[in-house]
């Protein structure tokens, strides 16, 4: 009774908060180890033992209250953590938690990776080196003295009203200065910042002394990231945590600061939509074919075949680059994106790349595919559990520390299980038959007992 009163005592904003249970053993002070965590259980022995309180009919006397072994949420890289948000997250429905992130995380994760941006320059490279080939011959026709050759004799690129390659540089520009400034408006972003160096992943942590079985499989996995995504704040999914506002965001990315997070977060999903929409224009016949009218108009001039095909996926490059930019910006606003599109879901127009940079141009929304939330949960699979576990202690011992009741709370100093032993001794009722060392026989004398309770969340 005395060891489960002590576990009841919780820290309250990890709970509420996190669903995490454990104990603050400093609590509240700048205390470490498992002291006060024994008086306190000892006091509660006694308080429940107490010959004095008319009630004891044992008549035994509490006598000492000692931590063996303990397991601090830190040990063994948040091993406990994960755990107990499996635990929360298992009063779910189980086999459709895994079912639903299972698909969350191919539908995210099965796209291939396209290199835009190497077959852009290498495409303009050579696109550069034929427009100085061309202006050369024209120099020299205006110049010898011949009367058959002249400049206007050498054909030259098709003058386009907007330029996708020249679309693309701007965009990319934008989103290396501002990424978030291409995709959402800034000015809401939240502002929120912690010091890394500060946080339990990235400082030198106390350790418990307790071994415990740690979970593996698929299902823990899964469950894990349903605990997190259930419990972490994220962008469009504001938990009124204190700290760090784009919880889920750092779990993937562990940067300092909220659009740091974001940013990271965006950068991400835009290499993936990336890759998705290249996959679009290669498949569709009407997209892949303004690709190629494009080309040509752009380096048909070279009347080189190998020149024109590179300028082609160049120009299929920028155009998926501008239509993810669309898509991350109707991500961020609560819409859904099919995981490869089809025509009737394709926004942009590879004639006008240019009107990408408007910041209130978004994607069509599919109606049903992922959403932001969707993706978030595609990354978290990618990290081990026990990187997310570590960064979730980071967020929730800066939540802790941003309050004033809980701003010396340090998580590697929070226990959520232990093994306590407990000694007792009481005066003999009646007299014994076998005398103890300092009992002569025919007199009551006092016997001693120890008891062992181990206690987990």
């Amino acid at each position: 009774m005395a060891v489960e009163s002590s576990f009841s005592e919780y820290n309250p904003y990890l709970w509420s908060n996190y669903k995490i249970l454990a104990v603050d053993l400093g609590y509240g002070e700048n205390m470490t180890g498992p002291g006060s965590l024994e008086q306190k259980t000892l006091d509660y022995c006694k308080y429940n033992s107490d010959v004095d309180s008319g009630f004891n009919f044992a008549r035994m006397t509490a006598e000492t209250s000692s931590v063996n072994k303990y397991a601090l949420l830190t040990d063994r890289d948040g091993a406990g953590v994960i755990g107990l948000g499996v635990k929360a997250a298992k009063y779910g429905m189980t086999s459709q938690i895994i079912d639903g992130i299972q698909n969350h995380i191919d539908s995210v994760n099965g796209i291939e990776k396209i290199p835009v941006e190497i077959k852009i320059e290498s495409s303009k490279s050579s696109l550069n080196n034929a427009k100085e080939e061309l202006a050369e011959k024209r120099r020299a026709a205006d110049e010898d003295d011949d009367p058959n050759t002249k400049p206007e004799d050498y054909q030259g690129p098709e003058k386009l009203e907007d330029d996708p390659l020249d679309a693309f540089d701007i965009l990319k520009e934008s989103f290396s200065k501002g990424v978030l400034a291409t995709v959402t408006n800034a000015e809401s972003l939240s502002d929120r910042s912690t010091q890394l160096e500060n946080l339990p992943s990235h400082r030198k942590l106390l350790k418990g002394n307790m071994d415990f079985e740690e979970g593996k499989g698929i299902v823990d996995k899964a469950l894990f990231i349903d605990y997190l995504m259930s419990n972490y704040s994220y962008f469009g999914n504001d938990l009124k945590h204190d700290g760090l506002k784009y919880e889920v965001e750092y779990l993937i990315s562990g940067k300092e600061t909220d659009p740091q997070c974001l940013a990271s977060a965006v950068e991400q999903i835009l290499l993936v939509r990336e890759g998705a929409n290249y996959t679009t224009i290669i498949k569709t016949p009407a997209l892949e074919s303004q690709a190629t009218a494009v080309a040509e108009a752009m380096a048909g001039f070279t009347m080189n075949p190998a020149i024109i095909e590179a300028v082609k996926y160049a120009v299929i490059g920028a155009w998926a680059y501008a239509e993810a930019t669309l898509d991350v910006r109707l991500l961020l606003s609560g819409g859904k994106v099919a995981p490869i599109k089809n025509l009737n879901q394709w926004t942009s127009d590879v004639w006008h790349l240019s009107n990408v940079c408007n910041i209130k141009f978004k994607a069509i929304d599919c109606g049903s595919g992922a959403g932001y939330k969707e993706y978030l949960i595609g990354f978290l699979a990618l990290r081990t559990n026990e990187k997310l576990a570590m960064r979730a202690l980071d967020i929730m011992e800066n939540a802790l520390n941003s309050t004033e009741d809980y701003k010396n709370v340090k998580v590697d100093n929070m226990i959520w299980a232990a093994d306590i032993e407990l000694t007792y001794s009481a005066e003999e009722m009646f007299l014994s038959l076998f005398a103890g060392n300092n009992t002569r026989k025919g007199e009551l004398g006092r016997y001693h007992f120890v008891r062992n309770k181990t206690m987990s969340y």
